[in-house]
């Protein structure tokens, strides 16, 4: 009998197949033929010798288990060509001795009649164990080939020896096994299933072995399984007992899949969804912290539907939670009406967000405004959004609306009479240089006069500034220069200030007080009367320091000492006010030369253009 090998775990299983199942599913043919006949002349050939050893013997005893070879091996027709045959030869050998007896029915005679009958069962029984067998054969190629095709590890243990009779060609790929045999049910404590907390299974503990000794049925048990090359798989185990009619476990039968790749996905989707939950209830507490109603906009439908705080915006009641979408209009303020609805047009025309501010008129009719943002998608024509009253910010900015209004008539008000409060001063003192003869004393009002209209100035150059607070520099020498220069009409003042700065008021007025004082001194002291000359009013930005420079060609300041006046004690201290730094150069004929120094501010800002004056 030939049989063609079938891998197992660990050891070698044989199915019976080759040449007898051939012999057992094919129709006969000539061989067949050949061979039941070479079966029966051996039978005779026997029969030739037996009667030479022991004579008396039935001529037809050697020739039935020919007769059931020849039905096994070669088939019932055969077979009986083969009896058929061999009796035949029997008698020919055998005749003398049954035509010579004096019996009515002699030994050969009686031998054949039982013969015939005896090869009827024969051949019966030997057609029915072929088809047995041939049945038996079909249904283990079908096992094999089914554990064949199983996509994992399957195998079969024999109770209750817990022998392996089958297993799956896929077992090596699953599970790893290499050149360990799994012979019995114990030998699987040497393989890779771990539990949870990284103890390795007993042999008991698998799935197999449990459904063998317990008959407990296994379906879809993870289990991890650490394989020779250190990876860890998931396996997916089932397994369950194989009973006989009487109930009795006689095998067991175990699969395992590797489920690796699956487990990875589910353990990804798992934590997509934990971050999923998580967002979403960041999102639910985001929107409830900041008393946002969300809605969604049909475009299809033309319907809108909204959650329950949405429409309590709308003084609507929360089971109210969709509505047309011409049925909204209604609650938009007849002024807002159709901005409102062209806003909303116009954004989903250039992109797919929008966001808008409407005024509405909920049910009961009290004035809102709220706040309107929504995103269309990408793959449905719906507009999603969030909604949020703001009635309160709105109403707060229009109340500082109108303070600052109100603030901006107040400061317009006081700076007009500040305003012509400085010119009423320089007026009178005007007046009063014109009535007073002594010389030092109308000396003293013109630098009055003098330093009023820098005041006034600066203060007008204030005004003009975007935010009340700062001013360019280069514009307050400007309009010194254009005033001061008649102190001494035979002196040409020159002004050039391209420091480019915006400084605070703080900072520039006390700088344009101190040009004034600088220019004064020049203009009135620096020349004799009636000499011409030069004055010069630098002012530049670099090297982080705003350089105020105020020169002249004139005598120069005497050698000996001298009683410094009101100017030169105002300048000193408007130079520690905003902590810059003076010095003074004077030659004797040369003239004087007068630099401020000061540190550019932090709060400084450069200027979008300068300015020069001659």
């Amino acid at each position: 009998m030939s049989r063609v090998k079938q891998q197992s775990c660990g050891r070698a299983d044989w199915v019976p197949s080759g040449w007898l199942a051939s012999r057992l599913s094919n129709a006969p043919g000539s061989a067949d033929y050949l061979l039941a006949a070479g079966f029966a002349g051996l039978a005779v050939l026997v029969r030739f010798v037996l009667e030479q050893i022991a004579p008396g013997i039935a001529y037809f005893v050697v020739l039935l288990p020919a007769v059931v070879l020849a039905g096994v091996f070669c088939g019932t027709r055969p077979a009986a060509a083969a009896a058929a045959a061999g009796c035949l030869a029997v008698v020919a050998l055998f005749q003398q001795r049954a035509i010579g007896a004096s019996l009515p029915f002699n030994t050969a005679q009686l031998d054949a009649l039982v013969f015939l009958p005896a090869c009827a069962a024969v051949l019966w029984a030997t057609s029915r164990l072929r088809r047995y067998a041939r049945d038996a054969v079909a249904a283990e190629a079908r096992l094999a080939e089914v554990f064949r095709q199983i996509p994992g590890a399957a195998a079969i243990l024999e109770a209750p020896s817990g022998r392996l009779l089958l297993r799956s060609s896929r077992s090596d790929e699953v599970l790893d096994h290499g050149e360990r045999p799994v012979p019995t049910a114990e030998a699987l404590g040497e393989y890779g299933g771990l539990h949870p907390d990284g103890r390795p299974y007993c042999a008991d503990e698998y799935p197999i072995v449990r459904a063998l000794k317990t008959g407990e049925v296994v379906g879809g048990e993870r289990l991890a399984y650490r394989r020779r090359d250190g990876r860890v798989a998931a396996l997916e185990v089932f397994a369950g007992p194989v009973r006989d009619p009487a109930g009795q476990i006689v095998a067991a039968v175990g699969m395992a899949f590797d489920v690796s790749a699956r487990a990875e996905a589910e353990r990804r989707l798992a934590q997509s969804e934990a971050r999923q939950r998580a967002t979403a209830e960041r999102l639910a507490t985001a929107i409830e912290a900041g008393a946002l109603g969300l809605w969604e906009l049909d475009l299809s439908a033309s319907r809108l539907e909204f959650d329950a705080k949405a429409a309590a915006m709308l003084g609507l009641p929360a089971e109210a939670a969709a509505m047309e979408r011409t049925e909204l209009a209604v609650f938009a303020d007849p002024d807002e009406r159709q901005r409102a609805a062209r806003a909303f047009a116009d954004a989903l025309a250039r992109g797919p967000a929008y966001a808008d501010e409407i005024r509405i008129r909920t049910v009961g009719g009290e004035a809102r405004w709220l706040a309107v943002r929504g995103t269309r998608l990408a793959d449905a024509p719906k507009v999603l959004g969030v909604v949020r009253d703001v009635t309160e910010r709105r109403q707060r900015e229009d109340a500082l609306r109108e303070a600052l209004d109100a603030r901006q008539k107040l400061m317009g008000e006081a700076d007009h009479r500040i305003k012509n409060s400085l010119q009423l001063v320089v007026s009178l003192l005007r007046l009063q240089l014109g009535r007073t003869a002594d010389g030092e004393a109308r000396d003293a009002i013109a630098a009055a006069m003098t330093r009023v209209t820098a005041v006034a100035d600066a203060h007008r150059t204030l005004q003009h500034s975007p935010d009340l607070r700062s001013v360019e520099i280069d514009q307050i020498l400007d309009e010194l220069c254009g005033g001061i220069g008649l102190l001494n009409p035979d002196v040409e003042l020159r002004c050039e200030a391209r420091a480019g700065l915006w400084l605070d008021a703080e900072v520039a007025i006390p700088m344009g007080l101190i040009a004034s004082e600088l220019l004064t001194n020049a203009l009135r002291h620096a020349f004799r009367p009636g000499a011409p000359g030069t004055v010069t009013l630098a002012c530049a930005a670099e090297d982080g320091v705003v350089r105020l420079t105020v020169a002249d060609d004139g005598a120069g300041l005497p050698a000996e000492p001298y009683r410094a006046g009101l100017g030169t004690t105002v300048v000193r201290a408007l130079t520690r006010q905003i902590g810059a730094s003076l010095q003074t150069e004077s030659r004797p004929g040369g003239g004087t030369t007068a630099r401020l120094d000061l540190p550019v501010p932090a709060t400084a800002k450069v200027a979008s253009e300068t300015s020069t004056y001659a």
